[in-house]
């Protein structure tokens, strides 16, 4: 047997080919009772040798042609699947006998009009150029797939969103695919690679699409070269999707990589680009755990950062968050702070415990968070010290702040008969000349007021 076709062997194909006006051309030989594989051809043909099975069972129209021994014609106003992967308009498969078959397709201008002789003698002349893929196509085949995996392992990628789209992208380009998504569970993140109308999906729309595929893992790896068979739910069951390719990444799966071919160019998946999906999936793994990884320890990161600095009775910023953020603001902008105290919360404690003066805290420092604005910061600095950063406010607005804090306080119902109070005072930036001497100047004008408070034997409005 010939290692390759011959240079005369591929004119002899081409002419056979361009005889009756065709672009593709395959060349199939039985293996076994229900499987014939291509070993050659023109076109697609030519590019898809050793990747293309014609399996008797699952192609009806197929099985009565080889059946009977007769040319079996195709047309469609559009591309549509005609065997395995390859899409064409126009197709005749001619079956030269029961262990060869010919496969020629066209997308213009018009359906195959010759005679059955003339299609048999041009599917005779392809047959006899090519009986066995080349080892060179099958080193080729071998390669392709080894700079896919390459690809996907090179990369400086670290981020969980970053591994993702480096995963999907890499993964639709090695398959010639437009659109790819690759979904994670647990953070349930999503990356989408390619889109157009009407295919531009958001990660909110294909996660349960995505998350409900992964449910059934022993389903998985899933090809379909047909979408019309069994269609995919939700923003994937449009017209323009023809084939789609189900992976499931890890063992157990906890990841799953959709890749789907379009009208833009429609065809299914071969052998060689299913053995790449499966490669691609099984190195992606590694790169995804790894992301997850430090996904997770950033956010523990995040958490230990941010409970550093809230106070763990009151759930306001603690003193440490107040000091960074005084810190931050740039000198001279405009800034108020409030600073209160509540009054009597060692009576309380007296009175009751520390637990209800807990509660007592809690209670003034919810109806300080409910009447700051948003974007205002709320720290207890200590004890009962509370204390209010308002951003890009003056002396009225720090006023208009204080008495709803004061309105609020007046107008709670009290805890075991015990009805707080506070003490207020505030100051803004300007005329202070920053939020450290405001900070000052409104400690100074609380603990004013709350001397009057404890000499009148209840609290007092905030003096400005």
């Amino acid at each position: 047997m010939r290692d390759e076709p011959p240079a005369d062997a591929q004119e002899a194909l081409a002419a056979a080919t361009a005889s009756i006006g065709a672009v593709d051309l395959f060349v199939f030989r039985r293996v076994t009772d229900d499987r014939f594989v291509h070993v050659g051809g023109v076109g697609r043909g030519e590019g898809w040798a050793g990747n293309v099975d014609l399996v008797l069972s699952e192609e009806d129209w197929a099985r009565e042609s080889v059946e009977r021994q007769e040319p079996v014609r195709r047309a469609s106003a559009t591309p549509e699947r005609v065997v395995g992967p390859y899409y064409q308009r126009f197709a005749v498969l001619i079956p030269l006998s029961p262990d060869i078959v010919v496969l020629f397709g066209r997308a213009e201008p018009s359906p195959f009009t010759g005679s059955d002789a003339e299609l048999t003698g041009a599917a005779g002349a392809a047959a006899a150029a090519i009986d066995r893929v080349s080892p060179a196509k099958r080193l080729a085949d071998e390669l392709e797939l080894l700079h896919a995996v390459q690809a996907l392992s090179q990369t400086q990628a670290r981020s969980l969103p970053d591994v993702l789209q480096h995963v999907v992208e890499t993964a639709a380009s090695a398959l010639s695919c437009e659109l790819g998504v690759i979904f994670v569970s647990g953070p349930g993140s999503v990356a989408i690679a390619g889109g157009r109308a009407p295919l531009m999906l958001s990660p909110g729309d294909v996660a349960p699409v995505l998350g409900a595929l992964l449910e059934h893992p022993d389903d998985l790896p899933t090809c379909i070269q047909d979408s019309a068979t069994r269609p995919l739910p939700g923003p994937f069951a449009v017209e323009a999707i023809k084939s789609y390719y189900v992976l499931p990444i890890g063992t157990p799966p906890f990841a799953v990589l959709l890749l789907l071919h379009t009208d833009l160019q429609p065809r299914g998946f071969t052998t060689l680009c299913r053995a790449v999906g499966v490669r691609l999936a099984d190195a992606a793994e590694p790169l995804v755990r790894t992301a997850l990884a430090v996904d997770e320890l950033e956010r523990e990161l995040q958490r230990a950062d941010r409970d550093a600095r809230i106070d763990a009775l009151t759930l306001l910023e603690n003193r440490r968050a107040w000091d960074e953020a005084l810190r931050k603001r740039s000198l001279g902008t405009p800034a108020g702070v409030i600073v209160l105290d509540v009054n009597d919360l060692k009576v309380a404690n007296d009175a009751h415990g520390h637990h209800f003066g807990d509660e007592l805290l809690q209670a003034v420092a919810d109806i300080v968070r409910g009447a700051v604005r948003e974007g205002d910061l709320v720290a207890r600095l200590g004890g009962d010290e509370l204390a209010v950063l308002l951003a890009n406010a003056d002396e009225a607005v720090c006023k208009e702040v204080a008495e709803r804090i004061e309105s609020g306080v007046a107008t709670h119902p009290g805890l075991k008969g015990f009805r707080p109070s506070v003490s207020l005072g505030y100051a803004a930036v300007p005329p202070a000349s920053s939020v450290v001497d405001a900070q000052r100047l409104a400690d100074e004008r609380m603990y004013a007021n709350k001397r009057l408070a404890d000499a009148a034997g209840e609290s007092r409005p905030a003096a400005a």
